[in-house]
């Protein structure tokens, strides 16, 4: 296949290289922080772009790519994958690839059909009808229900001072655990569909809360231990006492630490309570028994079996608390439940789909920019109508 403009279309090959290198540490799940947000900004610049971190991060295209990888030798798989791309005088410019690891080469070789080459086939429109207005996405929104029984709604991101001790600072409630002429009292704040929030209590931790959550704590910590209350799904990262364990209670359920960050997951209509620590260490009880995780470990109760599991997917896990949507071979039902928090939507099955989904996105876009790009799969379609959205074959 003969390319034109070669030497325009390779100009840009060290940043081609960069992807590559963060697509390969994204599938080997070793990114840093950075690495992690460099990638993000990358995947967010273009459909195009999200499109190709899909395929490369598709476990089945990974596997495939694999097998036909492993029976053969290194000079072999080099000059077969040359041989499959035709790429021509490419081919001194590509010899690093014998030196790469399997995933490695799937990544390049990925970016490189995508960005290098001219498509092998036309790409189908995705099968998307929008009947009525688009569906905007959720914002910072909140109630905060105060001991005295005031309710002061938290729509926007200005500083404001609420009393002495409570003040908005950049979009997050902030209690001062100095101030002394407040009265002691339990108070609470509500996130609804469409909302998120953030929360630093007065003895420092901070908390997320995605929608459709909320938190209930004590304006002062007294006595021997932090409690807080929950609903729905909550992001901690507490601060450091070792003389007053931090524990949070939900269902029953208790969860506790000292100074530690982790995930909890307890939407009434997912049928199970998730607990993910990211750093530190936690104790998650209830009904007698116990489990100590470590970082990178997840515990699931669902009635009354519990299931431990280490090495998760925790970009996946937390991306809300950063406004992303972030999906590792996701139900599509488990996809639609955050659809509908998230729009304040009601998802409506016309059939039944087995199905489990990868892609990347921020939170930030219409409802219409998400289902166009989980509708890249091209095995169902949606249609909106008003505030309902109803999946197809």
């Amino acid at each position: 296949m003969k390319m034109k403009n070669f030497s325009e279309q390779f100009s840009n090959l060290k940043n081609s290289y960069r992807i590559a290198y963060l697509l390969n540490s994204f599938i080997q799940k070793n990114l840093s922080i950075d690495e992690q947000k460099e990638l993000d900004k990358w995947i967010l610049r273009s459909e195009d772009n999200m499109q190709l971190f899909e395929d490369l991060t598709d476990e089945k295209n990974i596997q495939g790519f694999l097998a036909w990888y492993a029976g053969r030798d290194v000079e072999k798989k080099l000059q077969e994958t040359k041989k499959r791309l035709r790429f021509g005088r490419a081919s001194k410019i590509l010899s690093f690839w014998k030196y790469a690891a399997a995933a490695c080469i799937l990544a390049v070789v990925g970016f490189s059909i995508y960005h290098f080459v001219p498509r092998l086939r036309a790409k189908p429109e995705t099968k998307l009808s929008i009947h009525e207005a688009d569906i905007e996405p959720g914002s910072e929104y909140a109630a905060l229900k105060m001991s005295n029984g005031k309710i002061v709604a938290l729509n926007n991101n200005k500083d404001t001072v609420i009393n002495s001790q409570i003040k908005v600072v950049n979009g997050e409630l902030v209690y001062d655990g100095e101030a002394e002429d407040e009265e002691p009292g339990m108070e609470e704040l509500d996130v609804p569909r469409k909302g998120f929030y953030k929360l630093v209590l007065p003895d420092g931790s901070r908390v997320w809360l995605n929608s459709e959550s909320s938190i209930r704590y004590p304006n002062v910590f007294s006595g021997s231990e932090r409690d807080v209350e929950v609903t729905g799904e909550t992001y901690f990262e507490v601060a450091k006492d070792a003389t007053r364990p931090f524990v949070v209670s939900v269902n029953g359920i208790k969860v506790q630490a000292l100074g530690t960050e982790f995930n909890i997951n307890a939407y009434s209509n997912e049928n199970d309570f998730r607990a993910t620590l990211i750093h530190g260490m936690i104790r998650v009880s209830w009904k007698g028994r116990e489990e100590i995780l470590k970082p990178d470990e997840q515990v699931r109760i669902e009635k009354d079996n519990w299931n431990k599991s280490g090495d998760v997917e925790l970009a996946s896990i937390v991306a809300w608390k950063d406004n992303q949507f972030k999906f590792k071979n996701t139900p599509i039902e488990q996809i639609m439940r955050d659809v509908e928090r998230w729009y304040d939507a009601d998802v409506v099955f016309q059939d039944r789909l087995n199905l489990h989904l990868n892609g990347t996105i921020g939170r930030n876009v219409p409802v219409s920019k998400l289902l166009r790009v989980l509708g890249e799969t091209e095995e169902f379609h949606f249609k909106i109508d008003g505030r309902k959205i109803t999946i197809m074959k």
